[in-house]
């Protein structure tokens, strides 16, 4: 006759399934994550890609952030959509994809925008699509801009072009973010509403360590993190690398942050 199991020895098959678990639940968690980490490294490679292709058709011009009202598709993602033609290749795999054609803004009540315009990956506007007036970061005309070129950027495969972003909790971000206000997020703090300076670093929400995935000018995909940004710290204001703007300006200049985001003020 076969022996059953005892109390003890069946408490103890259980605490080693238990620890088991323990062990494996996370791998298996992290191994999905870097799964969706890679797929967004190719879409965003996609689409830095499909940049330089646009920039061919259009006399080497960079493709603009957008045209007329939010109801419209003339932003960058419907200029670019031909050469890809894949919706999903807009969106951080990270975030489950938004569904439908019109989604409205729920911090911003009667404010109703086309799925171009709701993109979680999203275009680098003061560094790389726009050039705006003015003659050093502490100086920037914003009133005036000019389109950029694909060949009047000094450092290609350094800057930055497309990145992921985040707006508050919400699956859908926004079609663009500025260099100069997301290379200077609050890194202890969540956004609760809109911020443009909380745009990629809220990715940290999804994105382990937190290692970003960005497309370049050169049209080459890669991982970047903490060290492309300026520190600020609402709980501990004593350990940010800027509190003001003045020095946030001066941090860029010191850790050469300019080839990665762009200077606002310069078609380079």
């Amino acid at each position: 006759m076969k022996r059953a199991f005892t109390l003890i020895e069946l408490l103890v098959v259980i605490a080693i399934i238990a620890i088991l678990a323990a062990i494996l639940f996370p791998v298996f968690a992290q191994a999905k994550t870097s799964a969706k980490v890679n797929t967004s490294l190719s879409n965003i490679k996609q689409l830095g890609l499909a940049l330089h292709m646009y920039s061919t058709d259009y006399d080497d011009a960079i493709v603009h952030d957008y045209g007329t009202s939010y109801t419209s598709t003339d932003t960058w993602v419907g200029d670019v959509y031909p050469y890809v033609k894949n919706r999903g290749v807009f969106f951080d795999a990270l975030v489950p994809e938004p569904q439908g054609d019109d989604f409205e803004d729920p911090f911003y009540l009667g404010f109703v925008y086309k799925w171009q315009w709701i993109t979680n990956l999203s275009l680098n506007v003061d560094g790389y699509s726009r050039a705006f007036g003015g003659t050093d970061c502490n100086n920037i005309d914003w009133s005036t801009y000019r389109q950029r070129t694909m060949t009047s950027i000094e450092y290609p495969s350094e800057r930055l072009a497309i990145a992921p972003t985040r707006y508050a909790n919400l699956p859908f971000s926004w079609l663009r973010f500025y260099g100069i206000d997301a290379a200077w997020p609050t890194m202890d703090r969540y956004a609760t509403g809109w911020s443009w300076y909380q745009l990629i670093w809220d990715g940290r929400r999804e994105y382990p360590g937190p290692r970003f995935v960005g497309a370049f000018a050169d049209g080459h995909a890669a991982k970047f993190g903490k060290e492309k940004f300026v520190s600020y710290y609402a709980d501990n204001p004593a350990a940010s690398e800027a509190t003001t703007y003045t020095q946030f300006c001066t941090v860029m200049d010191q850790k050469n942050l300019w080839k990665f985001w762009g200077q606002p003020w310069s078609g380079n």
